[in-house]
């Protein structure tokens, strides 16, 4: 594991359900039900599984005339989110590079809710697999993924014009023998 980036509740900048300062993504999303404010399901498959879990958390309000799943992925569920004034969800990364060419009238809402989370890793393959495979090199960017130094930095790490984290450092929660030691420069001690 090397970082955690996240999704956002992408919301209308007319916010009709008035959500953009709430702190908790399920009150956010009982508050678009209830006022019955247009949600449009981004059809990317974890996003309308997250949705699934709100929806659920939220007592299964009645989808009708506010809940839409139109199979629309991406920059077309945030295009119809848009000219509904509505919300959705998506990664808050491709959103706000997506929105740079598409000026939708939306923007994200960071929640430190960990159901809003994606986990990044780094994978070696196999040598034995892929014997082609520059192993040695994948070992060594991945160190640098985890040295203490470069785990900062992805935390430190703003977007212009988004005030708060994008993405949170993830190596700690790698086995011992995986994490830098000694002197800093990730030298590796496996343990038994």
């Amino acid at each position: 594991m090397v970082l955690f980036n996240s999704i956002a509740l992408i919301i209308s900048t007319r916010d009709p359900a008035q959500v953009a300062q709430l702190a908790d993504p399920l009150e956010a999303f009982r508050r678009i039900a209830t006022t019955r404010s247009p949600f449009i399901v981004n059809g990317i498959p974890e996003l309308v599984y997250l949705a699934d879990i709100l929806w659920n958390a939220a007592g299964r309000p009645n989808k009708a005339g506010w809940y839409s799943h139109p199979g629309l992925t991406k920059g077309a569920a945030m295009q119809a989110a848009s000219a509904r004034g509505g919300y959705s969800l998506w990664g808050v990364t491709p959103f706000l590079i997506a929105q740079k060419k598409s000026r939708w009238a939306l923007r994200p809402v960071l929640y430190g809710e960990e159901m809003f989370h994606r986990i990044m890793v780094s994978v070696v393959v196999n040598p034995d697999r892929f014997p082609h495979a520059n192993v040695k090199g994948a070992l060594a960017f991945q160190r640098y993924l985890l040295e203490p130094a470069t785990q900062e930095r992805i935390l430190d790490f703003r977007y212009p014009g988004i005030a708060q984290p994008l993405f949170w450092p993830a190596g700690r929660n790698n086995a011992p023998y995986l994490l830098p030691q000694g002197n800093g420069h990730g030298e590796h001690k496996k343990h038994h």
